[in-house]
C-alpha cells in the first residue's frame, strides 16, 4: 500500500530519545494492524522511509522483519548477532549504517533485551531514529526500563508462538506525539479483512485452541504448515519471491474481535510472566549437559521468555529425538532469516555469510515453551532428553 503521507524532510527525523507520553493518552495507545510486520512498516512509512533508503536490521530474525522494511520501498541491511547473543551486536550495527540508513529496528530475541544503552548511543550520533521489535516481549525491563520505551515506537505481533496470541494481527505503539498523528492519519484508510478473511482466521484460532498442546507440538506444527501451503490458512510466513511483492495485508487493520481478543490477553500478562519466570528457572535447574548452553542476559535485564532458548551441538538430531519422544522443542530461527534458504536469502537483501555470528545461532538454537499450557513436570521430562547430549 503506498503511503498518502507526505515524507519528512531529510534531517528531521523524530528524536531517538523521545521522551514516552502520560500512560493512556491518545499518543500512548496502540493501533491494531493485520500483522506485526504490517505495523511496522507503517511505523517506517510515518518516519518519511521509502525507495533509495535503507533500514538496519539484525540477522537472525524472520521473514517478517525484512518484509516489512521491504514493503516501504526501502531496502533492509543486516547486522551481525553478539557472540553469545540472540540480539544485534552493537559494533556490527555502527559498521552497518550508511549515509542511505534512516532507521534502526532493535530486536529482543525470546524476550531477552538487546543492549539499548550502547545502541541509543549510536542512534544519537547518526541521526536515526530506533523503532524496537517487541513480538517477543512480555514485560521484560532493563535497568527498570521496559522493552519498547527507548525508541520512538514498537511494535508486537499476536500470532501463533508469541506470548499474546490472538489469531493474528499485531500492534504499534507510538511514543512521538507528532510520528503518533501521521500513523493516524494513515489509519483511517486501513480497512478490516473481508469477512471471509475473519471467518478462517476465527476457524484457525478455534482450532489452536482446541488442539494446541506441548505433547501433540509436532502433529499440530505439521498439519499447519501443510495447511499454509496449500492456503487453507492464514501462515506466519510468505516466500522468498512473496517478499518481494508487497502485499494486499498491507492495507489491512486488525479485525475488531481479534482486537478485543488482544485486549483480554493483555490483561493475563502478570500470570502469563509467573508461569515463564517458573518454567525458566525450573529449565536452569534440571538441564546440565556439558553440551547444552543457557542463555546469558546483560547486566540490569529482569527477563521474561517467550520461550526458553538454548544453544546446542547436535541441533537435527535433538529435534528428531523430541519428535519421537513428543517434547515440545521449537528449531527457529532455523535459518538466518528464517525460513528462507540458499539463494532465498539474497531476495531479502541477505549476502549468505555476511552475519557469521547469526548464521551460527541459526545452527545450533532450539527452544523450550513457556506458556501456561506447558504443565510443572515438562522441565523435568525436557532434561531428561537433553541432559544425555
Amino acid at each position: 500500500m503506498s503511503s498518502t503521507l507526505a515524507p519528512h524532510r531529510r534531517g528531521r527525523r523524530p528524536s531517538a530519545n523521545a521522551s514516552p507520553p502520560p500512560a493512556n493518552t491518545p499518543a500512548a495507545m496502540p493501533l491494531t494492524y493485520f500483522r506485526g510486520r504490517v505495523a511496522l512498516a507503517a511505523i517506517l512509512r510515518g518516519l518519511g522511509i521509502g525507495p533509495g533508503d535503507e533500514v538496519a536490521v539484525q540477522a537472525f530474525t524472520c521473514v517478517a522483519v525484512p518484509e516489512g522494511v521491504m514493503a516501504t520501498g526501502a531496502t533492509p541491511v543486516y547486522a551481525d548477532i553478539g557472540s553469545d547473543s540472540f540480539n544485534v551486536d552493537a559494533e556490527s550495527l555502527s559498521r552497518a549504517i550508511t549515509p542511505a540508513t534512516r532507521a534502526i529496528v532493535v530486536q529482543h530475541t525470546f524476550g531477552t533485551p538487546a543492549e539499548m544503552p550502547r545502541i541509543m548511543e549510536i542512534a544519537s550520533e547518526a541521526g536515526l531514529a530506533v523503532v524496537e521489535d517487541c513480538c517477543h516481549d512480555m514485560g521484560t525491563t532493563l535497568d527498570g526500563h521496559p522493552l519498547g520505551s527507548f525508541g520512538v515506537a514498537s511494535f508486537t505481533s499476536f500470532e501463533w508462538g508469541k506470548p499474546v496470541v490472538a489469531g493474528l494481527g499485531g500492534e504499534a505503539v507510538v511514543r512521538d506525539a507528532a510520528l503518533r498523528q501521521r500513523l493516524a492519519a494513515e489509519y483511517e484508510q486501513c480497512e478490516l479483512p473481508s469477512r471471509k478473511k475473519q471467518l478462517q482466521l476465527e476457524l484457525q484460532y478455534l482450532a489452536f485452541g482446541l488442539l494446541y498442546r506441548p505433547q501433540w507440538y509436532w502433529r499440530v506444527r505439521e498439519a499447519f504448515h501443510q495447511l499454509g501451503r496449500l492456503g487453507a490458512v492464514a501462515g506466519n510466513f510468505r516466500s522468498a519471491e512473496q517478499s518481494q511483492e508487497v502485499s494486499p495485508e498491507f492495507s489491512l487493520r486488525m479485525s475488531h474481535r481479534m482486537t478485543r481478543r488482544a485486549i483480554a490477553g493483555r490483561q493475563q500478562l502478570p500470570a502469563i510472566r509467573q508461569h515463564s519466570r517458573l518454567m525458566a528457572d525450573a529449565y536452569r535447574q534440571a538441564i546440565s549437559s556439558s553440551t547444552i548452553a543457557h542463555p546469558n542476559l546483560p547486566a540490569g535485564a529482569d527477563t521474561y521468555f517467550a520461550r526458553y532458548p538454548l544453544r546446542v551441538t547436535d541441533k537435527p538430531r535433538l529435534l528428531a529425538e523430541a519428535r519421537q519422544q513428543r517434547i515440545e522443542l521449537a528449531e527457529w530461527y532455523r535459518t538466518v532469516i528464517h525460513p528462507l534458504e540458499g539463494d532465498q536469502l539474497r531476495a531479502v537483501g541477505y549476502e549468505p555469510g555476511s552475519c557469521p555470528q547469526a548464521e551460527q545461532r541459526a545452527s545450533e538454537i532450539v527452544s523450550l515453551p513457556t506458556h501456561r499450557r506447558t504443565r510443572h513436570d515438562f522441565p523435568q521430562r525436557a532434561a531428561q532428553l537433553l541432559n544425555q547430549h
